[in-house]
């Protein structure tokens, strides 16, 4: 009698599950490593014993998470479950004996009512329980895919971080964000707004809490890059900066405004928004 095949879903692929132990984790040396700042070097373990699956935590810094719920002991999977380690998501899959029409890939759909990503096989959101998604928007990995739903994840793990007060681990996840928008500026793919205007947020807080503008002049220059201003929240944080940071900031803001002017000038929205980033623009240089 063929074992069944034990799989998880993760990041538009499939990882096959062998009998015996997978570790998951930041090291190396684990079976499936995953470069994520809130995933421990060990974090969990799932074990394949026969047409018994478990997973449990590691004594990871933070935890695991299965439908939600956040593991206290040993817990046995079941076809379908979510399972987040760190920022990222998977799905446990238990289907035919291995060889028998398995995909090679996942395909990822996103709720109409909360903009959740999600595996297009599961029914439901796993975030508000809405069925209604955006069929159109479907991602399958091709080269058409625009979206980064990963991004979701990345400032749900930002606002429990700030949450907890982990400062390290802010600036570890800043640090991921920021590697991945760059590299869709830099390949022409565009930014989601509400996305991108929530890291630049918590960019900002984090300047302002270290009272050191470097994330200030980061998140101006993205923001010169795509012609926009940033909300006015981010701008009435940065002002509050030591007037010696500001100065700092002061090339990078008026790179903002050259570039939204250029484009015609901000919208009428923006523009209490774009005074205060051309107040930035103008604080008083450093004097040599």
């Amino acid at each position: 009698m063929s074992l069944a095949r034990f799989r998880l879903r993760f990041l538009l692929q499939e990882i096959d599950l062998p009998q015996g132990d997978t570790v998951i984790g930041r090291s190396a040396t684990c079976q499936v490593t995953i470069e994520d700042p809130l995933v421990s070097r060990e974090h969990a373990r799932i074990r394949i014993a026969g047409e018994r699956a478990t997973i449990e935590d590691l004594g990871s810094r933070n935890g695991v998470q299965v439908g939600g719920t956040s593991l206290k002991s040993v817990h046995v999977l079941r076809d379908g479950e979510r399972v987040r380690i760190g920022t990222q998501e998977m799905v446990f899959c238990a289907g035919a004996p291995a060889g028998l029409g398995a995909r090679s890939t996942g395909f990822i759909c996103h709720c109409s009512e909360c903009g959740h990503p999600y595996p297009l096989e599961l029914m439901e959101c796993p975030a508000c329980g809405s069925s209604d998604r955006n069929e159109e928007d479907t991602l399958s990995g091709g080269p058409g895919s625009v979206r980064d739903w990963g991004l979701d994840l990345v400032l749900d793990a930002l606002q429990r971080a700030e949450s907890l007060g982990r400062s390290d681990d802010i600036e570890r996840i800043l640090s991921h964000a920021k590697l991945s928008i760059e590299q869709r500026i830099a390949n022409g793919l565009p930014l989601e707004r509400p996305m991108w205007d929530a890291v630049a947020d918590a960019a900002a807080s984090f300047a302002v809490a270290r009272r050191n503008a470097t994330w200030g002049r980061w998140l101006l220059s993205v923001y010169a890059s795509l012609g926009g201003v940033p909300p006015r929240a981010v701008g009435r944080r940065l002002i509050t900066l030591p007037l010696s940071e500001r100065r700092a900031l002061a090339h990078a803001a008026r790179r903002v405004v050259e570039s939204v002017s250029s484009r015609g000038g901000p919208r009428s929205e923006d523009s209490e928004s774009f005074a205060g980033i051309e107040a930035l623009g103008n604080t008083e240089p450093v004097s040599a």
